[in-house]
Parts: structure tokens; C-alpha cells; sequence
């Protein structure tokens, strides 16, 4: 099998670079990412000229993003890729309040990163560090997950030191009253957590979920109104200002009263 020398692999990558550094070549590749027919009513809808439609559906498909398959443009498989990449990882992030992804600026080179991009594989890497915790977890949320409720349970029967934030839009008292007889199975030390236990778990303006364990290990996810992308981080720099962003949050937020099981 061959492979693209130096030069060759450097044209490909500035064929493809130029390929997509316009918007109206971009909607063109999302288009067709479902398909479409070449015709009048495509130009109109893509709000281009005929002769800039064209002569940007050749650089797609010069750049082999796009095919011609029986009459109709779809993406290559490296044009899947592509778009995968373009619109669903890499705009969440892109696209989001720089404000609120602090974080990533200062991931630099050393750091050991994960990318994870399904919700199933978040909450098995939330579980997998809650079970591998050792002395405290720290945990602002914007949402609840059973699974992931039911793992900090676990380790608070470990005597692990947890504290919570979670999103003034979340109804965590009414969460708990789900937990019912699950919980009234916990030891004492346990049940402090839920019961008087103020000094754990607090309501505020949460705005991104993260979780840090053991001061050493930082899960992020990118704002957004559903799932989009999340992170795991091991470099001290992230899990530092996670850290502060988790005690000014806290600070900020109130004490959140639980209901009487």
C-alpha cells in the first residue's frame, strides 16, 4: 500500500483546508450530508449565485468530499468524516460562550486528554472515576443521572468527602423522594449526606457540568442544551481552575434543603 509523501499529504491537507474556508461551501457539504439533486431551486436555496454555487461544488469535489452518485451529491467517506468533525465535534466547541470553556485554554501539549463524544460513554467514565475516587469528589451539574447518583451513594459509604452543585433548574429534593427506599437502606454516616448534612450539597448558577476527583482527575462537558461532547483531563493546570470555578460556584450558591424520608 502507498503512501501520500510529505509534499503530496501538505497539498491534500491545503486542497481540503481550501475547500472548506467559505460559508457557502460549508452549507453546501452540510447539504450534502443528506443528499441533494443539482439543480435551480438547490442554488436558490443555498441563497448563492450559479456561478459561485459551481465553482464551489468543484472544490468539494475536487477535494473528494463530494460525489456525483446517480444524480445526486452526497459526501465520501472522507466527507463524512469531515463533517462529523466540523459539525458536530468541533462547532460545539467553537461556537460556545469562550466564557464558560475556560478550561480548554490552557490545555497544552503535556496533557493527557479524552475526548468523549456519547452520552453512555460520559456516565461510564463519570462511574469508572467515582469507584476509583480515594478521598473527595467534587460535582457541578446541570442535570441528574440515577446511575451516576447511585455511584456517589456507594462511595459515600466509603467515607469519600462529596459535595454538590447542582443547577437551580434541577428539582433535586424531588429527586430524592424517587430514591425512597434506597436510601433508608444506607448507614447513618450515609444518610447525613441527605438529612441535615447542609454543609454537602448546595443549588446555583451552574454553567457547565464537571466533576474533579481526588483533585487530580477533571470530566468537563462543552455547554449545550443536549449532550454535544464532554472531556476527561489529567493535566493540573485544568483540574486547578475546575477546582477554583467548583469554590466560587459554591460561594455563590445556597444551601438546598432535603425533604424528610
Amino acid at each position: 500500500m502507498s503512501t501520500l509523501s510529505s509534499d503530496s499529504r501538505y497539498e491534500k491537507l491545503a486542497s481540503i483546508i481550501n475547500a472548506l474556508g467559505d460559508p457557502d461551501t460549508l452549507r453546501i457539504l452540510d447539504k450534502a450530508a443528506a443528499g441533494f439533486k443539482s439543480r435551480k431551486t438547490t442554488v436558490q436555496e443555498l441563497k448563492q449565485t450559479p456561478r459561485r454555487y459551481y465553482r464551489n461544488l468543484r472544490k468539494l469535489n475536487d477535494a473528494q468530499l463530494i460525489e456525483d452518485f446517480e444524480n445526486r451529491y452526497k459526501l465520501t467517506h472522507l466527507g463524512e468524516f469531515i463533517h462529523k468533525l466540523l459539525f458536530n465535534d468541533a462547532s460545539t466547541y467553537l461556537l460556545a460562550d469562550q466564557s464558560l470553556i475556560e478550561p480548554l485554554k490552557k490545555i497544552g501539549s503535556r496533557t493527557e486528554l479524552t475526548i468523549i463524544d456519547n452520552y453512555k460513554d460520559l456516565i461510564n467514565v463519570l462511574v469508572a472515576s467515582i469507584e476509583k475516587s480515594k478521598s473527595e469528589i467534587l460535582l457541578a451539574t446541570k442535570y441528574l443521572d440515577m446511575v451516576v447518583v447511585q455511584s456517589i451513594v456507594y462511595a459515600l459509604q466509603r467515607d469519600i468527602k462529596i459535595k454538590t452543585i447542582t443547577s437551580e433548574k434541577v428539582d433535586f429534593s424531588g429527586f430524592i423522594k424517587l430514591l425512597g427506599g434506597f436510601v433508608r437502606s444506607f448507614r447513618p454516616s450515609t444518610l447525613k449526606f441527605f438529612i441535615g448534612g447542609e454543609n454537602n450539597y448546595r443549588s446555583g448558577d451552574v454553567p457547565l457540568s464537571f466533576m474533579i476527583v481526588d483533585n487530580e482527575i477533571a470530566v468537563f462537558e462543552i455547554p449545550d442544551k443536549d449532550f454535544r461532547l464532554a472531556f476527561v483531563s489529567t493535566d493540573k493546570e485544568v483540574v486547578k481552575i475546575l477546582y477554583r470555578l467548583f469554590k466560587d460556584i459554591w460561594n455563590q450558591s445556597r444551601t438546598l434543603h432535603m425533604p424528610n424520608l
